[in-house]
């Protein structure tokens, strides 16, 4: 294992913001649909882990998986719930709604 490349974590964030951007944009104004907007991140992160083949574990930490797919699987988690954080770091801090 080397040492932690911090190129991939800007791309964690890079994504992480696309998702939290894409769903806010589609759905944020649907106000019976406010208590699923963590399922339609969890939908969109995982749509857009598998469109890119975003392998986060195995960048970020260098442990190569003997199934692609469960890296990809997990990237899509960690897009998913940073783009919660985020909506709710913007709906804290920045007085977003």
């Amino acid at each position: 294992m080397e040492g932690l490349n911090l190129s991939p974590l800007a791309t964690v964030f890079i994504f992480t913001a696309i998702n939290e951007a894409v769903v806010e944009y589609i759905f944020g104004n649907v106000t019976t649909l406010k208590p699923y907007l963590p399922l339609f991140c969890l939908g969109t992160g995982m749509f857009l882990a598998f469109a890119y083949h975003i392998n986060f574990f195995s960048l970020i930490l260098g442990i190569e998986s003997s199934i692609p797919f469960v890296d990809t699987f997990l990237s899509g988690f960690v897009i998913s719930r940073g783009s919660n954080f985020l909506n709710d770091f913007a709906q804290k801090f920045l007085g977003s709604k």
